[in-house]
């Protein structure tokens, strides 16, 4: 991935959840199957550790951004989008 985990231990201390899945500019060899909506896990809370969350919105603060919100401990927060 392009992000370290130094830097993701930043995001999640701030309060933004970094991208999940294969977000590395790296491919595998090979065939690939084409997507058309990424079907991505959701993120997990960066407040609890929670993975119950719900988006809230398809964008942010930022468009690089989405708005997410903790099901467990109902806080919203920002997610890094893989794309």
């Amino acid at each position: 991935d392009w992000i370290t985990e130094e830097a993701r231990e930043k995001l999640r201390a701030y309060g933004i959840a970094p991208p999940t899945g294969n977000c590395g500019a790296g491919q595998a060899a090979g065939e690939q199957p084409i997507t058309f909506i990424p079907k991505l896990p959701a993120p997990a809370c960066p407040h609890c550790g929670s993975k119950h969350t719900e988006r809230l919105a398809q964008f942010g603060s930022t468009a690089c951004k989405a708005l997410y919100r903790c099901i467990e401990c109902r806080e919203p927060f920002d997610y890094f989008k893989p794309y």
